[in-house]
This record gives C-alpha cells, sequence and structure tokens, in this order.
C-alpha cells in the first residue's frame, strides 16, 4: 500500500543515520504521533482546550450600545422588539447564574467551540484528519476569534448555528441516525438563532433541510429558491412569538429600512416628493442626511432627527422633537408610512435598485472598506474606532498584508461561497456523500443570509456578514473530505507499524 511505501522508504532512510538498537524506538514514535495526530480524541481535547483559553483570555466579553440595551431589558423583565428579545429572555434567564455579560459571553463561546470541536472530531473519526485539524484552524482564524468576544446578537446567531449543524453532522457525516434527542437540541438552538436575527429566517432553510432530509440537498438549486418563500412565511411567525409569548412591545423597527429606502430613492431619483406630502424636505436635506452606508444619520439619535420626527412619527403628534430618542422611538406610529415606501419604490426602481446596491456594496466591503466607525470591524475589539489611515508618502502595504484584509472583507467569502456552491452542485448526486451535503447546507445558509442584506440592509458593518463567513470557511475546509489524496487517512495510522527491513 502507498503509505505503508512511503512508511517504509522514510525509515529506512533515517536507519542509515540511527543505530539498530534505537530504530524500533523511532519507528514507534513515529506512528504514535500520527496515531495522536489523527484520533478524534486528541482534536476534541484540543478544542476543549482552545475553548477554556477563550474564555479565560475574553472574559467576560465586550458589549456595545445594542448589547446594554438588551442586557437593562434582561433586568426589567421588559422586552421590545427594536432588538430580538429572544436574546434579552435568554440574558434574563442566564442572570440565574450571575450578572453581567459574563453568562453570555459564556453560552457564545461554547457554542463556538462544540461546533467547531464536534465537526472536527466528526471528520478525524471519518479518516479525515487533516480536514479535520483545518476546522480547528477555521475556529483559530483571527477575524473570527476577534469577533467572539464580542456580545452580539450575530454572534448569537452564528455560534448557534454552528453548534446545531454540528451535533448534526456528527451522525450524518457516519450515516448514522440522528437521536431525537439530538434533533430537538439542534431543533432549539436553531430556533434562537432565527429569533435572535430578524433576517436570519433566510439562513436558516437549508439547516432544516439538513436535519429534516439531507437527500433535499441533492437539488441545491430547488433548494436555493424555495428557500425565499419559505424564509417569507416564517417572518410573521417570529413576530407573533415576539409579541405573544415573550410579550415584547413592537416597536416598528421596519420604518428604518422605510426611511432609509425612501431617502435613498429620493438621493438616485432627485424626486424629493417620494418622502410624503407636507413634510417639507429639499434636495439640500437629502444631500446631507443621506448616505447608503447606513441609516443611523436618519434616526432618533442621528444628526438629521428631522427626518424620523416627520416620517416615521404620527403628525397628530406636535413637539416630537422634545422627545428624548427612546420616547420618539415609541411615539405613534405613523400609519401612512408602509404606503408611501411601497409607492416610491413603484415609482423610481431603477432608483431603489441603486440605493440597495450601493448599500450592499458598502455592507460587504466590496473593493475597500468604508470610512467611517465600524466598532465590530474584524480585527477590532467592539468599543474601538475603526477608520481608513492616511497613506503616509511612500509607505508600502505588505503583500501579505493586503492578502489578509482581503480575506477580512465578506466580499471576499461571498465570491467564494458562489464558487464553492456552483462546485458542489455540479458534482453528480450519485458521488455525492455525507461531507458534500453538509458543505451544501452551510454554503447556501450562508448566502441566503449574506444576501438577504441586499433587500433588508440598513447599516454597515462586518458583524452582519459574520455567520456567512463562518458557514463558507467551514464549508470550504469539509468539502475537502471529498478529494482523495493527501486529506485522507493513511492506512497505517492506528495500526501495528509496518515490519522495517534494512540492507
Amino acid at each position: 500500500m502507498r503509505y505503508n511505501r512511503i512508511a517504509g522508504r522514510f525509515a529506512r532512510q533515517i536507519s542509515e543515520h540511527i543505530p539498530d538498537g534505537a530504530m524500533g524506538l523511532v519507528v514507534s514514535a513515529i506512528f504514535r504521533v500520527a496515531s495522536f495526530a489523527t484520533s478524534p480524541a486528541s482534536v476534541a481535547i484540543i478544542a476543549a482546550l482552545l475553548f477554556a483559553a477563550n474564555l479565560f483570555l475574553g472574559f467576560p466579553g465586550d458589549a456595545n450600545d445594542d448589547s446594554n440595551s438588551q442586557y437593562a431589558q434582561a433586568v426589567d423583565q421588559r422586552f421590545n422588539d427594536w432588538h430580538p428579545p429572544i436574546m434579552a429572555w435568554l440574558w434574563s434567564i442566564l442572570r440565574l447564574l450571575a450578572d453581567g455579560n459574563g453568562p453570555m459571553f459564556g453560552f457564545h463561546v461554547a457554542c463556538y467551540w462544540l461546533g467547531f470541536g464536534l465537526i472536527a472530531a466528526a471528520l478525524s473519526r471519518a479518516g479525515r484528519p487533516l480536514v479535520a485539524w483545518g476546522i480547528i484552524g477555521v475556529g483559530l482564524f483571527p477575524p473570527f476569534l476577534m469577533m467572539n468576544i464580542n456580545i452580539l446578537k450575530d454572534v448569537g446567531l452564528a455560534v448557534t448555528f454552528l453548534a446545531a449543524f454540528a451535533a448534526l453532522f456528527w451522525y450524518r457525516i457516519a450515516d448514522r441516525s440522528v437521536p431525537a434527542a439530538v434533533v430537538a437540541i439542534s431543533v432549539v438552538l436553531l430556533s434562537y438563532g432565527t429569533l435572535v436575527r430578524s433576517n436570519a429566517v433566510f439562513g436558516v432553510v437549508p439547516l432544516l433541510a439538513y436535519l429534516i432530509n439531507p437527500q433535499w440537498l441533492e437539488r441545491p438549486w430547488r433548494v436555493l429558491v424555495l428557500s425565499v418563500p419559505f424564509a417569507m412565511l416564517m417572518v410573521p411567525v417570529t413576530g407573533l412569538f415576539n409579541h405573544n409569548v415573550l410579550n415584547a412591545t413592537p416597536l416598528g423597527i421596519i420604518r428604518s429600512l422605510q426611511i432609509f429606502d425612501m431617502a435613498g430613492i429620493a438621493f438616485y431619483s432627485g424626486d424629493v416628493s417620494v418622502l410624503g406630502p407636507g413634510t417639507s424636505f429639499t434636495r439640500q436635506h437629502v444631500d446631507r442626511c443621506y448616505t447608503p452606508v447606513h441609516w443611523d444619520t436618519l434616526s432618533p439619535w442621528g444628526k438629521c432627527r428631522f427626518v424620523w420626527n416627520r416620517l416615521a412619527v404620527s403628525g397628530d403628534l406636535s413637539e416630537v422633537e422634545k422627545l428624548d430618542p427612546m420616547d420618539a422611538m415609541e411615539a405613534r406610529p405613523n400609519l401612512d408610512l408602509r404606503n408611501h415606501w411601497v409607492a416610491s419604490i413603484f415609482a423610481h426602481p431603477l432608483a431603489y435598485a441603486r440605493h440597495r446596491l450601493a448599500h450592499f456594496s458598502s455592507e460587504i466591503y466590496f473593493f475597500h472598506q468604508p470610512d467611517h466607525s465600524d466598532a465590530a470591524a474584524f480585527g477590532a475589539p467592539m468599543g474601538e474606532e475603526v477608520g481608513v489611515a492616511p497613506d503616509l508618502p511612500g509607505q508600502r502595504t505588505a503583500p501579505y498584508v493586503m492578502f489578509y484584509d482581503e480575506l477580512k472583507t465578506p466580499a471576499f467569502w461571498l465570491v467564494i461561497g458562489a464558487c464553492l456552491l456552483v462546485l458542489l452542485a455540479s458534482v453528480n448526486s450519485h458521488r455525492r456523500h455525507a461531507g458534500l451535503e453538509a458543505a451544501l447546507a452551510l454554503v447556501m445558509s450562508g448566502l441566503l443570509y449574506a444576501c438577504a442584506y441586499l433587500i433588508v440592509g440598513v447599516a454597515t458593518d462586518s458583524r452582519y456578514q459574520f455567520w456567512s463567513m463562518v458557514a463558507t470557511f467551514t464549508a470550504l475546509v469539509i468539502s475537502l473530505s471529498g478529494l482523495r489524496g493527501p486529506f485522507a487517512l493513511p492506512q497505517w495510522v492506528g495500526k501495528k507499524p509496518p515490519a522495517i527491513t534494512t540492507k
């Protein structure tokens, strides 16, 4: 066998430099090291140690204003839906362990390394040790580690989706039926991930297909197309759960999208009348307040708060400008806003398309990173401002730094994901095995989730693409398990070392 011949040839070569009495010890040591490196238990131990290190070095995690607002709701036991109430509800349960950020941070890190650890151990058990260590490498990817110390709903989505997928993968890769208890755990994790971000409904559908019947993934294009209407049906269900089960106060967060779109249409079409009758907006207002990067300038806390006051709040209310931002968000909404939003899109579809494409290119950091404060940018802890530093005269960026900067951009992984999907979908369904089905589920989930921002995105922040990047990178490595050659387990590993003969 090829690996036996390679091992024998290597042993004969080193035998020329090692005394005969020590040769047996050397060969035994080589095989012991190989057995350890390819053992699923070894992979699991390393993953557990990395979890402990991640927890210790990052504890208690970093929270931004959104997370602090959710923690305040957890303390008060009064939830609203401006941010996902499921996270505040879970935090209120975790407070039984301890106050502060620590319990939520521990939950995120545990799901993160449970996911990567289970996937890696399953691949090692299936005879793909190099791919298994590649999965550990994905977990150690610096931008991902820098992101997972932040207590964010985006991190909660990514780690619960990953852990749910990993629990299923442990059995699917071995062609074993998934126990009912594991199915239940995966359903709970997928449900949390779906509820913790409003657009997560688009990313969960391929994972549900992987849970219910992986053979559905043999027709990836059909799953991709059907995912969109199925996700749209889930949107009102999540709203009912938030309002009727968690008793969250509705604040009409969709108004942020509607106002952002209307301002963008007015900017690209030059028609300020789309902002509604009697609102007294001028072209100068639009030029000063609109940016495709984010909607925050138009928000109750933005520099152009008057846009929110005139469009989002009922015209019957007076002195809205005197309200603090939270009161302005809770004020009686303008019931005509949705009609004006829809009418503006139909009136200027090309301007709407330009606005959405401009924002999406900003959100995925296409070609360059936007020059704005991106507190959750990959490679920077929350609380640090990240901008584009001016180039110094004669300053040159090293090629490896430029490559690493590209690796951190969602645009890079969006391209990789699209290419990987085409490659995996082109494989004959009869030759497709459990590893490729798993990779398809992940890459489709990541692409659908990322592309949803083409329609519903209102801000630019790398954290919004965290799941799509994790899913695509993991799918890329798992897909290597379908290759033959150096990624396969040498047939001599774990067995008695072959006899070594010397001349």
